[in-house]
């Protein structure tokens, strides 16, 4: 897989579930740059801090990790953590990426990472993946790699921290650093899956990206390396090309280990001396690859990219030299308030995007760094269709707003708010820093671009710097670092072909440079008006399951509380909110009955809009949460124990003064046209506007509605709909994780407790939740309008729902066992697909409901065979018992994962949440593990022969409409 290096990209748009999507640069600001020798020693001079790069700073590194180098380069580094409890992350970064191939190279960088799963000297070609599978690992979730521009990374995340499994782990790294066979039969074999890949990966959005790059950074090599490479490369490179780029670049000096994990940190320093010390690089070492130069003397420039299915944006981008720098206290000084500047931009353009009559969804500053050779800066949009002129000079007059009147005091004190909390939690939560996002931040500390350090030593840097922070300081700051920048680069995406082309964002470019622009207005904020709603509610009842560590409360008013309190992630609290509806308020007759109510928090409160709360809440660890599910009103929050009281005073306020709020409807209608636009351009997405449909026997309520049908929806015709329902509907509260029982209980009985009585239970609603398998299940071939080649087959099945959990759970089982198959043929043998797949997918809301599917991205042309392989897999299991070995390495990674899962809060919260109105499902968390462990071959077989049937299964393939043409 190839790699995003999207670092930083402000948009303050944390409530907009909605818009998950922003055109940011494709580049991160790199962090910051060798350090400077400092006048007293702040940390270790040994060999290892200066391999790292971190002697010479004045900050702090973080103590607790143990940082090596070997005598041969090889850098390591290691941390005791224990989150999750016993389980050990590794990652090896290789200092290589696609900017080293030469033109014959392209794509081999990739094509490596492929290898270093098909063959060494220790493991032979197709074990690896069966030899972790029967030791808990699943590939993809625990087994992983990336391939970037100027690094590869091999991930390995072990479910245990067993002496044999550590020893795996280290001994995989070591056989792919320098044992690797590339044996030429086995490269030729794994030319269809880097060719299914790429295949997947034409998309409007890579080929948008290459533009970009090839407009913005011209005089470099970024848009012609490419991770994924070229077609022809792919196909005919010799294996020995792959060699070449192997023993120049795969060297212990250009490599880096991190392990992060539940274990005694010299002894696996120990382990990894006796493993690799003896590595040495094989012939001459590889050059750093000389990538050029960007021209900062270019002359403004415009660009546009069009696509039907491509959401319309601007941009504005601009370059200066890179300028190299040491990581030290002054430097995070200037930077946090250069930050805070940018910060500030963003939000401004946040603001807008929430205007009724803005012409922009979302709106960012940006800043990048790319390679230690450029610094640049973007200011952009995603705009309304159609509305890119609007869009451009709304962006450049913001960015010059804030340079020629600078910032409010309000607007840094909004910014240092939120990173003041943020520094707090993180600081709350380090005995429970998650080890997989541990080693990923040593991986990109392995650069030696900045200095790892303690969340403790990050707060105390803020707290020493924000007293300074003034307005007139911030706009400083941001003032200096926009200097030095070349002319700006702009460029703009649309569905329709701009009149006038470049020529003409130019034009528009340089109109409205010539449009003055006024000081921002800054207006008080309000306090937040929902504090007080009534007498608190009294417990009527209270009992635990004491096996599941459950608390159930019913308040006199009927509302329920659920809660289960955790220690697995330190100051941190979920929060669940069911209210009696949801989808299941809609009717074959009226489908999009309900539609606006999954986007109810963009209309805000009574009191507040959207953007009030942003301002209202500012340092407080609460987000606005309010939608819909099949069977609620609801939604999810994440918050401390500090601000629960407040997250459920918010949560309750949706409940009981929505806002309605015509920026908010807007909003939506200026999003609902560029999500759908997209809805036909590959396979995927046309088999995801299309297949629930199908499958549900074509009921409306499954089906995608019209994009005209959704723009006609409208504030007034949900809110008589729904009003039953937040007035009087059951509401069922799961709280999960790190609080103390009585102020959980004190808050919601102040919230939701002391509203009117409610309804006691839900509703079972039993005539909306009728779904029926589809009834004709003759062959549907759907159109997307992609690449000719580019085609996906779904194969299903009719199943069941989930009610009976012995069954549930082997059919999970018989799914994996699928999966596995399925990349062995289509992957493996046929080399036809690079991501084959196979899943249960059993209802728990609509009874009887479910089936099986298999799935594969594949060429046009292989449609036929791996249809017939696919069916030919689904007899198999019908006609024999799964081999033992098969078996287990479909079963032992289920079971490492459900083990795992159960130190989750997330996990949890899935029971919690319902556990008074669902209280039976509570049982399989006791009893799924133990289902999965006890499934038998026979009882697979026996599974297969029912529900694998040939003649009951549905086909559905998404071919291009280019197709046969």
């Amino acid at each position: 897989m190839t790699k995003s290096f999207v670092r930083r990209a402000s948009t303050a748009l944390s409530p907009l579930v909605l818009l998950a999507f922003a055109a940011a640069p494709v580049f991160a600001r790199e962090a910051p740059g060798p350090a400077a020798a400092a006048t007293a020693a702040t940390n270790p001079q040994i060999a290892a801090a200066k391999a790292w790069n971190f002697a010479a700073s004045d900050v702090p590194v973080d103590p607790n990790i143990v940082f090596g180098v070997l005598p041969n380069g090889m850098k390591y580094a290691l941390l005791q953590n224990s989150t999750p409890q016993d389980s050990v992350v590794l990652r090896m970064r290789f200092d290589v990426g696609s900017f080293a191939e030469a033109d014959d190279q392209r794509g081999l960088a990739h094509f490596l990472e492929h290898m270093a799963f098909n063959g060494s000297k220790g493991v032979p070609e197709g074990e690896m993946i069966k030899l972790l599978e029967r030791k808990g690992l699943a590939f993809g979730a625990d087994t992983n790699a990336s391939t970037g521009f100027d690094e590869t990374i091999y991930k390995l995340d072990l479910p245990n921290a067993s002496d044999d499994l550590i020893d795996t782990g280290l001994m995989l790294m070591r056989e792919t650093g320098s044992e690797l066979t590339i044996d030429p039969a086995a490269v030729d074999r794994e030319r269809g899956i880097i060719l299914s890949e790429r295949r997947a990966r034409d998309t409007y959005q890579l080929r948008s990206v290459i533009d970009q790059l090839d407009f913005q950074m011209q005089g470099m090599k970024v848009a012609s390396r490419i991770p994924v490479g070229t077609e022809e490369v792919i196909r005919t490179a010799p294996a020995a090309r792959l060699r070449d780029l192997y023993d120049r670049y795969y060297r212990p000096e250009r490599a880096t280990l991190v392990m992060v994990g539940d274990f005694d940190p010299a002894a696996i320093e120990a382990k990894i001396k006796a493993r690799f010390a003896d590595w040495q690089g094989r012939g001459p070492a590889g050059a750093d690859p000389d990538i050029g130069n960007v021209d900062y003397a270019r002359a403004a420039a415009a660009d546009d990219f069009i696509d039907p299915a491509i959401q319309d944006s601007v941009t504005l981008t601009a370059f200066k030299p890179w300028v190299e720098e040491a990581d030290t206290r002054a430097k995070r000084a200037r930077t946090l308030a250069e930050d805070v500047g940018e910060g500030i931009v963003s939000r401004r353009l946040a603001k807008i995007a929430l205007n009724e009559d803005s012409p922009i969804l979302v709106g960012y500053f940006a800043e990048a760094g790319g390679w230690k050779v450029f610094d640049q800066v973007t200011v952009g949009a995603v705009a309304k269709e159609g509305a890119w002129k609007e869009a451009l000079a709304l962006i450049e007059q913001e960015q010059r707003r804030a340079l020629e009147h600078g910032f409010t005091q309000a607007e840094v004190d909004e910014q240092l708010a939120n990173r003041r909390t943020a520094f707090k939690n993180a600081v709350a939560g380090v005995s429970t820093r998650r080890s997989d996002a541990l080693a990923d931040a040593l991986v990109t500390a392995a650069k030696g671009d900045f200095v790892f350090v303690r969340p403790e030593t990050s707060q105390a840097l803020f707290e020493a710097t924000a007293p300074s922070l003034s307005a007139a300081a911030v706009t400083a700051a941001f003032r200096t670092r926009m200097t030095g920048f070349g002319a700006p680069l702009a460029r703009v995406t649309a569905k329709a072909p701009i009149a006038g082309g470049p020529e003409a964002i130019l034009g528009a470019l340089r109109a409205s440079t010539q449009v003055a622009v006024a000081a921002p207005t800054q207006a008080a904020n309000a306090a937040f008006a929902y504090d007080n709603f009534g007498t608190p509610g009294t417990i009527a009842s209270d009992d635990r399951v004491e096996d599941l560590g459950i608390r159930r409360i019913r308040f006199a008013n009927n509302v329920m509380l659920n809660i289960k309190k955790t220690d697995f992630q330190k100051d941190t609290v979920y929060l669940s909110l069911r209210v009696d509806g949801g989808n299941l308020l809609a009717t074959r007759d009226d489908p999009t009955k309900v539609a606006l109510a999954g986007s109810m928090v963009l209309g805000g409160l009574e009191a507040h809009s959207v953007d009030d709360l942003r301002s209202i809440l500012a340092g407080r660890t609460v987000n606005p949460s309010f939608g819909s599910g099949t069977d609620y009103f609801g939604g999810t929050a994440t918050s401390s124990p500090g601000d629960f009281a407040l997250q459920a005073k918010l949560m309750a306020a949706f409940l009981t003064h929505p806002g309605y709020r015509a920026d908010g409807l807007a909003l939506i209608r200026r999003v609902l046209p560029q999500q759908y636009a997209a809805n036909d351009a590959t396979p995927a997405a046309v088999l995801g506007r299309d297949a629930g449909g199908i499958l549900a026997n074509d009921d409306p309520r499954s089906q995608t509605p019209p994009l005209a049908k959704l723009m006609t929806l409208d504030w007034g015709q949900l809110k008589p709909v729904v009003a039953d329902s937040l007035a009087k509907g059951a509401v069922e509260i799961g709280v999960v994780g790190d609080i103390d029982e009585a102020a959980a209980i004190a808050a919601i009985a102040a919230t939701f407790g002391a509203l009117p009585e409610r309804r006691a239970a839900f509703d079972p609603r039993a005539e909306a939740r009728i779904r029926a398998f589809a009834a004709d299940r003759s062959e549907r071939t759907l159109l997307h309008k992609g690449p000719v080649e580019q085609a996906e087959l779904r194969v299903y099945w009719p199943a069941r729902d989930d009610s009976d959990l012995a069954e549930a759970m082997r059919l999970n089982l018989l799914a994996r066992v699928m999966q596995l198959k399925l990349t062995e043929e289509l992957r493996e043998k046929l080399g036809e697909s690079y991501s084959p797949g196979a899943a249960a997918s059993l209802s728990d809301e609509f009874p009887g409901y479910g089936h099986l599917f298999a799935a594969s991205n594949v060429d046009h042309k292989d449609l036929a065979t791996t249809r017939a392989a696919i069916f030919a897999i689904a007899k198999e299991l019908r006609d024999a018992p799964v081999d033992a070995d098969l078996l287990d390495r479909a079963r032992r990674p289920l079971v490492e994962a459900m083990t795992k899962s159960r130190r989750e809060n997330a996990y949890w919260l899935n029971y919690v949440a319902e556990a008074a109105s669902q209280a039976d499902r509570l049982d399989r968390s006791r009893k799924g593990i133990g289902e999965v462990e006890a499934a038998t071959p026979a009882e697979l077989q026996a599974l297969a022969r029912r529900y694998l049937v040939d003649d009951k299964a549905l086909v559905i393939k998404a071919v291009s409409d280019k197709a046969g043409k």
